[in-house]
């Protein structure tokens, strides 16, 4: 093999002469060269805006100013100009001062509000328990919770992000809705089979506007059992809880809450006592000490 460098011939030759002499080897430093191990570039620490504040082309108010960033934005530290740093915000690099900024702590996560308990019917430690023992009067008819709401429009956004599509396909239902469902229920299945998967009129928490039924991308398996195999069923029931939510009626709890496993079944109780009743790993009957 031809070597393609003929001084490398060189280097060689003398080694081997100096090895034959038997002198120890010198070290040569064009032996031992390495390729030096890139280093890591730090990520620039990230700032907070506490008021509207301007980008502007230069460090300083004489400069002009190239767009406003809002208030609560997180932006990123390029480098500083004496009270003004360099950042950089919806494609643009401009400058902005450090009097309307300081620095980002970690996102702590949304924090969703409990119902209010200005409302009709039974609470326990702050929370209105509606079963089968437990009744709303009929002319309670509030309408979907607008907090509860909130919750799972955020829910879906996040669900959304991880390829998961949720709908929620059963919400509020009004004390005369839920009589005619329960009777047709009762007509086609007996008052036996119906009573394990529906509510009595005034016994149900969709009443209460509180309670969403969620479904996932293919409709045939909302409300059915097989929708518990389903990715979307698993999502919920990893991260419903982070949204205020609770799996009401979970598997192998029939006896305790009276109703079949619904695992699409969403029962909203704020942040709060959401996780607790998650990290419990009981229904809301045994997690409040009362019969379902």
């Amino acid at each position: 093999m031809k070597m393609k460098h003929p001084w490398i011939k060189g280097i060689i030759v003398s080694v081997v002469l100096v090895l034959g002499l038997g002198i120890f080897p010198v070290q040569l430093p064009f032996l031992h060269m390495t390729h030096a191990t890139p280093v890591a570039k730090a990520a620039a620490p990230k700032y907070v805006t506490t008021a509207n504040v301007h980008l502007r082309k230069g460090p300083g108010t004489k400069y002009s100013v190239i767009l406003t960033i809002p208030k609560g934005k997180r932006i990123p530290y390029l480098k500083k100009n004496g009270s003004w740093i360099q950042t950089k915000y919806k494609g643009k690099t401009g400058y902005v001062s450090f009097q309307y900024i300081k620095k980002a702590g970690k996102s702590s996560p949304a924090s969703y509000a409990a119902p209010s308990t200005k409302t009709p019917g039974t609470y326990v430690k702050g929370i209105l328990v509606v079963n089968k023992k437990h009744r709303l009067p009929s002319s309670y008819n509030p309408g979907e919770n607008k907090q509860a709401r909130k919750a799972v429009n955020a829910m879906t956004a996040k669900a959304k992000k991880a390829n998961i599509r949720l709908t929620a396909f059963s919400t509020f239902r009004s004390y005369d809705r839920q009589r005619v469902l329960y009777n047709n229920y009762v007509a086609s299945h007996g008052k036996k089979q119906a009573d394990r998967f529906s509510a009595r009129p005034g016994y149900s928490e969709h009443q209460t506007g509180l309670a969403f039924d969620i479904g996932g991308a293919n409709s045939k398996h909302w409300a059915e059992d097989s929708f518990a195999n389903t990715k979307e069923a698993k999502w919920l029931a990893k991260h419903a809880h982070e949204f205020g939510f609770i799996i009401r009626y979970p598997k192998g709890k029939e006896k305790v809450t009276g109703y079949q496993y619904e695992p699409w079944h969403l029962r909203y109780l704020g942040s709060k006592n959401a996780k607790k009743v998650k990290k419990s790993s009981k229904t809301l009957e045994e997690y409040l000490n009362i019969k379902g």
